[in-house]
């Protein structure tokens, strides 16, 4: 009798399934290849036994909340534009692309897009396995000793299956495939805000300070440039060497050498005008100009430290944050997208210029960053830190010039000598140096 009231029950809640199904939008080919990207990364990743289950899974995940494709828009032109928008989401997995049309979709259309939570399945503890185990033979008893024989059909109403599903019967249980529940995971209510909140505490602003060489003179310190730079441990910062570093060419010898400035920071949170935050003459701890890693001593900062993610560990298209100081704004943050992981130095003239080390990895990224941003941090949406901001694209980029006082002109009298490019934050692109390659610099352990 109990079988009999699973049959019927299992066939209403099929009918059920196969008409929310129906109010989804058709399986486009792009969904298809998303699907298909996603599942042979989760195989070889062990993630799924076979493409076939991970489908499953997908498909399972989709119909939840809902497919949508952009047939919904009647122009054709349109429905192009939305697919190039979201191409790149298809490499985030399936989810991703059906969440990124349907953003599109609805904003085409007008319709306000509710963002649905996410939901993992999560293995149930042994405890309360062993429960649904010793509920499931006693069942099994009662049906056993029972003595009713009622063969009657017992109509059920989609009112009582809803009432009942919480307390749902396990009939089978298969020990090779681990016993689940759905979890809600709460999103973060602003991610910016997050990333903020862990990367601005390690962050500082570092002005370099060029000694003059003739001493007679009044002014015996230049301002040489800014920059940032990242705390790796309490008295340790992670900098690009060109921010604490001026470049001479030896006439004599007849080659390129580095001079440490005078560097002193203050963290990005304090006034720079209050003298006491300052901290000054840091040393320069570890260095290798030929990669542009330069790692600053300072034994009463006590910085916090960030927390780090290997180069290894990092894939393209991750979301990333930029956190430096532009231009003197401090502390600002950038969102964008790793375009690009490079092995090695890809061969653009200025990268090959500047890194005469060849054999450094780069992490390029579309985040609008700018001078001031160099020897700051890159971290992922889990506010790890990833990278070091060493360089940015200036083709394309604003040209600006300063007078002889320093103040901005819009007619110098010597455009190469007064006039300097800012980086393109119209089609932004720029390199970081992973920071899992600067403690190598060092015989001590950082992090």
């Amino acid at each position: 009798m109990i079988m009999r009231y699973l049959s019927i029950s299992l066939f209403l809640l099929n009918l059920i399934f196969s008409v929310n199904a129906s109010s989804n939008d058709y399986m486009s080919v792009e969904l298809e290849k998303a699907i298909d990207i996603e599942c042979k990364k989760s195989v070889k990743n062990n993630l799924f036994n076979s493409k076939e289950e991970c489908r499953t899974s997908l498909l399972e995940s989709l119909y939840k909340v809902g497919i949508v494709s952009v047939t919904r828009v009647n122009d054709a032109e349109q429905q192009g534009i939305i697919e190039k928008i979201c191409v790149f989401a298809k490499k985030r997995g399936a989810l991703e692309y059906n969440k990124c049309i349907h953003k599109q979709v609805y904003k085409y259309l007008g319709i306000e897009f509710v963002e649905m939570p996410l939901v993992v399945n999560e293995p149930i503890e042994e405890s309360e396995l062993e429960i649904i185990v010793e509920n499931i033979n006693q069942n099994k008893n009662n049906e056993n000793n029972s003595d009713e024989k009622d063969e009657q059909l017992v109509v059920i109403n989609e009112e009582d299956i809803f009432e009942k599903d919480t307390d749902k019967i396990v009939t089978e249980i298969n020990p090779d495939v681990p016993i689940t529940e759905p979890k809600v995971i709460e999103m973060p209510e602003n991610l910016l805000r997050m990333i903020s909140q862990k990367a601005v505490p390690s962050t500082y602003y570092v002005l370099a300070w060029n000694e003059l060489d003739d001493q007679s003179n009044k002014i015996k310190y230049w301002p040489e440039g800014m920059g940032s730079a990242v705390a790796i441990a309490p008295n340790l910062l992670a900098t690009a060497c060109h921010v604490v570093t001026k470049r001479i060419y030896n006439e004599k010898e007849k080659k390129i050498e580095y001079k440490y400035l005078i560097t002193n920071v203050i963290h990005v949170n304090d006034n720079v005008s209050d003298q006491s935050k300052w901290f000054r003459r840091l040393e320069l701890f570890a260095e290798d100009f030929n990669s542009d890693r330069c790692i600053l001593k300072h034994d009463d900062l006590n910085a916090i430290p960030a927390s780090t993610r290997d180069y290894e560990d990092l894939k393209e298209f991750e979301k990333i944050y930029a956190v430096g100081n532009p231009r003197g704004y401090l502390g600002k943050t950038a969102e964008g997208i790793i375009t690009r992981l490079y092995d090695y130095v890809p061969p653009i003239d200025s990268l090959m210029d500047d890194f005469k080390t060849k054999e450094i990895q780069l992490i390029e990224t579309n985040a609008p960053v700018d001078k001031g941003n160099s020897g700051g941090g890159l971290f992922d949406t889990m506010g790890n830190l990833i990278g070091i901001a060493a360089q940015c694209e200036i083709v394309g980029g604003p040209e600006v010039c300063y007078d002889e006082y320093g103040h901005i002109t819009l007619e110098p009298e010597n455009r190469n000598e007064q006039c300097t490019l800012y980086c393109n934050k119209t089609q932004p692109q720029n390199w970081f140096i992973p920071i899992s390659r600067y403690p190598e610099l060092t015989n001590e352990k950082i992090f």
